[in-house]
């Protein structure tokens, strides 16, 4: 469950250095799927959410190591109109393995019997799923677009804290 955490921790961080026409993230995405896909497998005997959601999470570390390289060479600023697209497209495709892991926490809490916190995190879940659409539909309302931006970063952050809780829950019950 840890490396789920951090996995998740390291999508959502974002942060990038521009120089030029490059790009360079300095928490690349690709390295946040790689230790969620490594949480995954450690979590696969528990629910078959967690198998549904690692050929999501492969897929996703492919495309982010793409893209890093692409802003890495400045190729990416030169595709705006695909760039929108492809960004919907991953954002659906995230927002997917995210699913499949709170579901995954949901069918652990029913089987195993544990209090692991699971309709507040699918509620947070729903939320993020929200704002994370809303950007990409309003994108031409620019008042509404900074709203849904602003929106979006603060529930990541709520979405984030309660995945920890329910990892500190999961570690609490499991361990005693």
């Amino acid at each position: 469950m840890q490396k789920i955490f951090i996995g998740l921790l390291l999508v959502f961080l974002d942060f990038n250095l521009d120089i030029g026409a490059s790009r360079i993230g300095l928490i690349p995405d690709f390295i946040g799927y790689i230790v969620l896909m490594n949480g995954l497998r450690e979590l696969i005997g528990k629910s078959e959410r967690f198998i549904k959601a690692r050929p999501f999470a492969a897929g996703m570390f492919v495309y982010t190591l793409v893209l890093y390289i692409m802003d890495l060479l400045g190729v990416s600023n030169q595709a705006q109109a695909i760039g929108y697209l492809l960004g919907l497209v991953s954002t659906i495709i995230s927002l997917v393995v995210s699913y499949n892991i709170v579901m995954g926490v949901n069918d652990m809490e029913k089987e195993y019997g544990l209090r692991l916190n699971a309709d507040g995190l699918f509620r947070t879940w729903r939320l993020l799923a929200f704002f994370s659409i809303a950007i990409y539909l309003l994108f031409l309302i620019p008042v509404l677009n900074i709203a849904c931006i602003i929106g979006g970063f603060i529930i990541g952050i709520v979405f984030l804290a309660t995945f920890s809780r329910t990892k500190n829950l999961y570690y609490e019950q499991v361990t005693d």
